[in-house]
């Protein structure tokens, strides 16, 4: 059954500079270049990832993309309609890689220090504090007190809290999405710059025992790998995250 997904990109291929040595139909792995008497491009089976323009010692070869117009459709747009189309026509499912395409913005790129007007080191470090200690947990709208002078106490009961040094923390990923080496790279990241990473719902290899006290322990709808030796391997630093997290008080 011939598809009706159009072709999302154009092939063109200069005749008069290719010299026929085939290494553009050899170096496609999507069939998207035939050789007959000449190179013949297969529109509809390239994805642009450029590497016959690369490998042509003639620059012989360039990739368009096909300036295909979609009827203006907030809901459908040419994206999700492009998706639908190639699921119906493979049967299979639309994976990508890592990363996301959409353009949501990275929040890093836009983390800024401003200490303009803060000396190094502080002249007065009572009224010019220099960290980035953040904590974590619910916040009271006030504080109460009682006595005075040397002998002040707070009377107000604080929620648990999670100190980091630094204000990020490593999201879950888990041991099987990610390799052991990517969990222990992030573990030894989280325990030398005094902030917490995530096993995600894979459970805890043994090599990550040591950096335990920098590691959240996650438990999923699933299971996967929640034992109580588990539970008692995440970082105890207080009795009140010792009970959330499941670990024996001491």
């Amino acid at each position: 059954m011939a598809s009706q997904l159009p072709s999302e990109f154009i092939v063109n291929v200069d005749n008069e500079r290719c010299r026929r040595c085939k290494r553009c139909v050899v170096s496609c792995g999507f069939g998207a270049l035939e050789f007959k008497d000449r190179v013949t491009p297969v529109h509809k089976r390239c994805v642009a990832c450029q590497r016959c323009a690369t490998f042509c010692p003639e620059d012989a070869i360039t990739i368009t993309e096909n300036p295909i117009a979609y009827k203006y459709n907030y809901s459908w747009t040419p994206e999700i309609r492009k998706n639908i189309l190639k699921q119906a026509a493979s049967g299979g499912v639309m994976l990508g890689s890592m990363g996301n395409p959409k353009p949501y913005p990275i929040y890093w790129d836009h983390i800024l220090i401003d200490a303009c007007q803060v000396t190094n080191p502080s002249i007065d470090p009572l009224r010019e504090p220099m960290e980035l200690r953040t904590y974590l947990g619910a916040k009271p709208d006030a504080l109460e007190f009682s006595g005075e002078h040397g002998n002040v106490k707070l009377e107000t009961e604080l929620a648990p809290q999670l100190k980091i040094d630094i204000p990020i923390i490593f999201a879950a990923m888990s041991y099987g999405a990610i390799s052991l080496n990517t969990q222990k790279a992030l573990a030894m990241a989280a325990k030398q710059s005094g902030t917490l990473m995530n096993t995600g719902e894979g459970g805890m290899h043994e090599s990550l025992v040591s950096y335990k006290d920098n590691i959240i322990v996650q438990v999923a709808s699933g299971r996967f790998g929640v034992t109580a030796e588990y539970l008692n391997r995440a970082g105890c630093k207080t009795r009140h995250w010792r009970a959330f997290a499941g670990c024996k008080g001491r």
